[in-house]
């Protein structure tokens, strides 16, 4: 009686500490989210439109008329991020705004559960430092979790792969992977990373684990076929993909894309590297080697940092699996704990190690928390006001025809235009490569008018991309110069973000 009554007891304490896991993740996520009225990224404004999208049209492979004359024309569209965005569908339609930063929140206490889960099941002390530590290790990371896009939820499917991993079961990595296949077109992590599992088996036990492997390989595969975009899918993927490839001899894309300097990291992911230099030393300070775990957390960490350094956009990989390598290397109970009263002078090594330890992390990762998250909300605050386009917008679908190609001076004001107007459509949006794989000419056309180096952009703009309306923000200075100058691009309407311009047919001459 007495051990089923400590079994039960135990069972209470570890769903307490998932709970509040998981509800210190999603209360953190909203403090953050509450610093706007607006969203975080422009972005975030598409995913949560085509989130309603799904329950306006009742379907999950929605029609997609919006971007005509990229490779999300109608016959071609794939929604790349489909799981998430039937996740985000009830909270979008229903709550707007608010109910999307709602569902987002939702999955950061998710990030925050399985971080919980991964600590408790490698048996890390304390974790609950090294899970508030979360909140310290970079700026970026931070900020890109509270977006409303599927990178939270890919770092979630991740965490949850590493945690089939560890506990040696290999067939919940089917659901994962074709999960993660339906979530996010970054699915091909998951197969590298069971790849990497396979690898520390074989480094540090000269084991051949191809379980992992395997099981993943089959559950991607199925999410690829099993699929309301199949075959699209895959020539999106491929198209999507191969312009990232070599961004430098590419266009000029979003700045997401662009590698990050290793000044930008020691100022904005300070606790990340540190993180990762303490998991390395780790071994010199315990005397011992590394096992399979931690072998396999630190070629994750190496990996993502490396892709970091190649794109920025991936700093939403490396700070958590740098903490949790960090985690694995000098937190473990066992064979692997540090000794810390035989590296403390004699004064500190009189107080017990589980006092120690704790007060010697906890000091630098209040400062770092502090330091992390006042910079990201004043990030947030800095972010467009949730108003932006939406007049243009509103004008457009009174004073348009139903599907009116509308000409953009910025492929970035596509989001908020289409959140707030699905009457029209657009002509490029999302990710300026999708505008030129499309249709190059167009492209070639279309930057210098935006430009301003057409002296009569109406022509253009009227006979190659038949739009009778064009839409810019007030920095484009240069092409509101030559519209101004051109006598058939009549100004229609202006506010403190945008300008509208009618494209007049030219008059015959007398």
């Amino acid at each position: 009686m007495a051990d089923k009554r400590l079994k039960l007891s135990s069972k209470w304490i570890q769903w307490a500490g998932f709970i509040t896991a998981f509800l210190t993740g999603c209360l953190f996520a909203i403090v953050l989210l509450a610093s706007s009225a607006g969203f975080v990224s422009n972005d975030d404004y598409y995913h949560s439109r085509i989130a309603s999208e799904i329950i306006e049209q009742r379907t999950l492979r929605v029609a997609f008329p919006w971007l005509p004359l990229t490779i999300l024309s109608p016959e071609k569209f794939v929604d790349h991020h489909l799981l998430y965005h039937v996740f985000l569908a009830p909270f979008s339609y229903w709550g707007g705004v608010g109910g999307a930063k709602v569902a987002q929140a939702l999955i950061v206490g998710g990030i925050f559960a399985a971080v919980w889960m991964l600590l408790r099941r490698l048996e890390i002390r304390p974790a609950w430092l090294w899970l508030i530590a979360l909140l310290g290790v970079s700026a970026p990371f931070l900020y890109r979790m509270v977006m409303v896009r599927a990178q939270g939820a890919a770092v979630l499917m991740l965490l949850l792969a590493l945690y089939a991993f560890f506990s040696h079961r290999p067939r919940w990595l089917i659901p994962i992977a074709f999960a993660f296949t339906w979530l996010y077109n970054g699915f091909i992590l998951l197969p590298i990373f069971a790849g990497l599992y396979l690898v520390s088996a074989w480094l540090t036990e000269r084991r051949f684990v191809w379980q992992p492997l395997v099981y993943t390989l089959i559950g991607t595969a199925a999410g690829l076929i099993i699929n309301p975009y199949f075959p699209q899918n895959i020539a999106f993927i491929l198209d999507h993909l191969g312009e990232k490839v070599d961004i430098a001899s590419n266009i000029r894309v979003g700045s997401e894309w662009y590698p990050y300097t290793t000044q930008a990291l020691l100022e904005n992911s300070p606790g990340a590297l540190l993180a990762l230099v303490g998991g390395m030393i780790a071994p010199s300070l315990r005397k011992t080697g590394r096992d399979r775990t931690e072998t396999m957390l630190m070629l994750t960490a190496i990996l993502t940092l490396y892709m970091t350094f190649e794109s920025r956009r991936f700093i939403e990989y490396a700070p958590i699996f740098a903490l949790l390598f960090c985690a694995a290397a000098m937190g473990r109970m066992g064979r692997n704990t540090i000794q810390w009263d035989q590296l403390l002078p004699s004064f500190a090594a009189r107080f017990r190690f589980k006092w120690v330890y704790p007060l010697l992390l906890s000091l630098p990762v209040l400062v770092l928390i502090w330091h992390t998250v006042h910079t990201v909300q004043e990030d947030i605050q800095d972010a467009p006001d949730a108003e932006y386009m939406a007049g243009a917008a509103a004008w457009l679908q009174t004073n348009t025809p139903p599907n009116a190609l509308i000409f953009q001076t910025d492929w970035d004001d596509f989001t908020y235009l289409f959140y707030h107007n699905t009457h029209n459509t657009y002509l490029v949006g999302l990710d300026p490569t999708y505008l030129q794989v499309a249709d190059a000419t167009l492209w070639n056309l279309w930057v210098p008018i935006t430009q301003g180096m057409v002296e009569r952009p109406s022509v253009l703009i009227r006979e190659s991309f038949g739009a009778a309306y064009v839409v810019s923000d007030l920095n484009h200075e240069a092409f509101a110069s030559s519209a101004e100058n051109d006598p058939n691009m009549q100004l229609v309407y202006r506010d403190s973000y945008s300008l509208i311009w009618q494209v007049m047919e030219p008059q015959p001459e007398n």
